[in-house]
Parts: structure tokens; C-alpha cells; sequence
């Protein structure tokens, strides 16, 4: 089972014992901190990947947005815990930063099956040198509700590959493919079950073979890279379904 943690922030810790005695037993690492101070001195030493919070949350260095929190930790999907008299400020909340809004006295079973559900979403990691690229793929597959990391190079992409488990790494060639390579070797030296997807150009056609003998997935075409072939590729990985692990997208490099 993937190593799963869940950051549970609630004044009255008491009262979160029992969903941390069922997430526990479904295999789950739960922390539960009492205020925004202890939630992020958490979030600074280890990677989560659900954070249940009120929308604003009290500690001794003040009131915490969430948002704080989100920053430090972008993959991690938010569950706002809303209890009676939030309503007017929650409407503050953009839905793309939050994955679900759960009301007090909430439901335990719905609870606990709401964070299974967000935990089978595909995790990915874009790895792009330009920033308006991995950006904008970043927003397309958020929108989707996937969970998403980014990283602009090599080291950042080693670093979070060493520190999470991703069901696919969506990787930029680079320049003249050196770069891609490079790290798609050392990305599967890594973690071998990883499954990496090549973004190419025209200028990178020739290095097909090759990254695909060297473990890549498969290959896309950028820069017009057609999300909706993407989204189909992560989904075959994630369901196992190699169909077609050694075809470069041709139909983009036909349109």
C-alpha cells in the first residue's frame, strides 16, 4: 500500500481520535495537530497528501489561512471542515484550491469514503523548463482533479520523486534531449514502477527509440500537447492497461 498521510487540524484533538483509530486501521498515517503553529511545523518536515482544517485556523502566531498550508505542500488535496456559522466566509474559498467542503456534525463513513476517493486520483509530476508550460498544464490537470507537483529541473524532480509517490511523471525533453534523458534514467534508477511520459518536439523525433529502450511510457507531442490524449495515457497507466506503451502521439505530429 502507498505510504499515505493524512494532517487532521482541529481544536479538539479528543475528538478526532476515533477517524484517526479508522484511518489507521485502513493503513493510513494520521498526524492531528490543535492549531495553524503545530500544522505547520509539521508541513515544513514532512509531505501530506489530505489535510482536514477549518477554512481559517487559530495558533499562537495568529489565525493560519489554509492557503499557507496548500503552499507548502501543493499536492496536498484540502478537505475544509466547516462548522455552523462559516457559511458567509466560506464563499471566499476558490473551488479549485479545495477538493470537497464537509459540514459539522459530519458523517464518518461518507467522511472517511470522500478521502478514499481522492486518494484514487492519479498523482502527477510535470517536469518543464518553461514556467508558462508546466503552468498551464498544472491548471488543466487540477482542473481535472488530479494531484499535481511541479518542478523546473533535474534536482527538483530527483528531490520530489525521492520524497513521493507518483503514478506519472510527465517529463520536457529539454534541450536537444540531453536533460530529459538524464533524468529519465535516473527517474526510473529511483523508482522503477514510475511511469514516465515523454513531452517531444520536432527537433527530439530522433531520440524516440531511444527513450522508450531507456523506460519512457510513451511520447507526446508539444508544444500543442493534446490533453485529453494525456489524460487517457494517465488513466491507462493507472488501470495498468499497456495498449499502446511504444506509439509516439501521431496523430498530433499529423494535424
Amino acid at each position: 500500500m502507498k505510504n499515505t498521510n493524512i494532517l487532521i487540524v482541529d481544536g479538539r484533538i479528543d475528538l478526532m481520535e476515533p477517524l484517526r483509530e479508522i484511518f489507521e486501521r485502513k493503513g493510513y498515517n494520521v498526524s492531528i495537530v490543535e492549531d495553524g503553529d503545530k500544522a505547520i511545523w509539521l508541513l515544513k518536515r514532512k509531505n501530506f497528501d489530505v489535510l482536514l482544517t477549518p477554512w481559517q485556523i487559530p495558533g499562537v502566531s495568529g489565525v493560519w489561512d489554509f492557503k499557507v498550508m496548500k503552499r507548502l505542500c501543493p499536492s496536498m488535496a484540502v478537505i475544509i471542515v466547516n462548522s455552523t456559522g462559516e457559511k458567509k466566509e466560506m464563499t471566499e474559498i476558490p473551488d479549485s484550491e479545495v477538493e470537497v467542503v464537509v459540514n459539522k456534525p459530519f458523517n464518518v463513513k461518507e467522511l472517511v469514503h470522500t478521502v478514499e476517493s481522492i486518494l484514487e486520483a492519479p498523482s502527477v509530476l510535470i517536469v518543464d523548463y518553461n514556467a508558462q508550460d508546466r503552468g498551464a498544464l498544472r491548471n488543466m490537470l487540477a482542473e481535472r482533479r488530479y494531484r499535481v507537483l511541479v518542478a523546473k529541473d533535474g534536482d527538483e524532480t530527483i528531490e520530489m520523486v525521492q520524497e513521493n509517490d507518483f503514478d506519472v511523471v510527465l517529463l520536457d525533453t529539454g534541450r536537444a534531449g540531453v536533460e530529459g534523458i538524464e533524468i529519465l534514467e535516473t527517474v526510473k534508477k529511483i523508482k522503477p514502477g514510475i511511469e514516465v511520459v515523454m513531452m517531444i518536439d520536432y527537433s527530439s523525433l530522433s531520440l524516440v527509440g531511444d527513450l522508450l529502450k531507456k523506460g519512457a511510457y510513451t511520447c507526446l507531442y508539444k508544444p500543442f500537447l493534446d490533453v485529453e490524449k494525456l489524460v487517457k495515457v494517465i488513466k491507462e497507466v493507472q488501470s495498468q492497461k499497456r495498449t499502446y506503451p511504444t506509439l509516439i502521439d501521431s496523430e498530433s505530429l499529423h494535424s
